[in-house]
């Protein structure tokens, strides 16, 4: 399986993110799943109780806290 599909594959639940694209571009938020297509995210915006419908890559990307323990990133 190539590093490509792994990753659309992925179960991001709960992983911090950074949003790409639109209204929310360049702010923080958390997924919380898949979306109905099943080929987005559902990710909510940091304070807001709205949910995008996102994909990986280019609509969203994974934030990494390099100040926490490495094995829960």
């Amino acid at each position: 399986m190539n590093a490509a599909r792994c990753y659309d594959e992925a179960d991001y639940t709960g992983c911090r993110v950074l949003i790409l694209i639109g209204d929310f571009d360049g702010r923080e938020g958390v997924c919380v799943g898949r979306s109905t297509d099943g080929k987005r995210r559902a990710i909510s915006p940091e304070g807001t109780d709205e949910v995008l419908q996102l994909a990986f890559r280019t609509e969203f990307a994974l934030l990494v806290d390099l100040s926490a323990d490495a094995s829960k990133n």
